[in-house]
């Protein structure tokens, strides 16, 4: 499967759990997390640099005077600025005061901006370049023998896109070979939803959901114990489970 495709596939997983599904090309997100504001398919955002990355990257085909034509603030001033003083620029032209919305006029103009085939194309080589890049590598060190599968692929990117990757202090250690024991994780899910645990262990028998239901649990601990359960992935291990009291299939999209 080529890059695009990949990636494309990818963002309909992830994007079921937050939007439906699809590549939310002008998605804008305001300072709910401190971050200034986020936009597009990855929610790249001023407070980690990562929207400065992004402008620079569309200043490359769309230059500076053409994006600059979108907005009443210096958007040339926002793409070098540090994060401090990003976050700072953000609050001062796009937020609401006293709020963590977006202005209503400035949300008009950064969704026109965003849905630019030049941005939009921006978006996605940067996705490409970072996320999905480092999703295939995990792939490649934790599921060797399912490089040619989807589901891993999807299962890493998420890993990537909500929690930067396979490590919090410790990394997660990859299975060399053997089984793996998901009794644990079955268990841990039946505490929290019922029904969803049934379906993960209804669609659990193939070796690569167990393997993926085993990295999901590891993953989880070693995080914040309150986010384990929204976390896990079990249903992009297993493609079916309950996500806030939805049942979610995914056999269409994923193999």
């Amino acid at each position: 499967m080529d890059d695009n495709t990949l990636l494309t596939t990818c963002l309909q997983v992830s994007g079921t759990f937050e939007n439906g599904g699809g590549a939310t090309y002008d998605a804008v997100t305001g300072n709910f997390d401190g971050e200034g504001i986020s936009v597009g398919i990855l929610q790249w955002c001023a407070g980690q640099g990562s929207l400065q990355t992004l402008l620079i990257k569309i200043s490359e085909t769309m230059g500076w005077d053409k994006m600059q034509t979108f907005f009443k603030s210096s958007i040339h001033q926002l793409a070098t600025s540090d994060t401090e003083d990003a976050i700072q620029f953000c609050l001062d032209h796009y937020i609401e005061s006293g709020s963590t919305n977006v202005d209503p006029g400035a949300l008009a103009l950064w969704k026109t901006f965003l849905t630019q085939p030049e941005v939009i194309a921006a978006q996605v080589a940067l996705a490409q370049q970072t996320v999905l890049a480092h999703a295939k590598r995990l792939v490649a060190q934790y599921t060797p023998s399912y490089v040619d599968r989807v589901r891993p692929y999807a299962f890493f990117f998420d890993v990537c896109t909500q929690e930067g990757g396979m490590a919090v202090g410790h990394q997660v250690v990859p299975v060399v070979t053997g089984t793996v024991d998901i009794s644990g994780v079955l268990a841990f899910a039946n505490t929290k939803d019922q029904r969803c645990a049934a379906l993960w262990e209804a669609n659990s028998s193939d070796s690569l959901a167990q393997l993926l239901l085993h990295y999901g649990y590891a993953r989880v601990q070693l995080g914040k114990s309150q986010y384990m359960w929204d976390s896990l992935r079990g249903t992009i291990a297993c493609r079916q489970g309950i996500v806030h009291e939805t049942r979610i299939d995914l056999t269409p999209k994923i193999d």
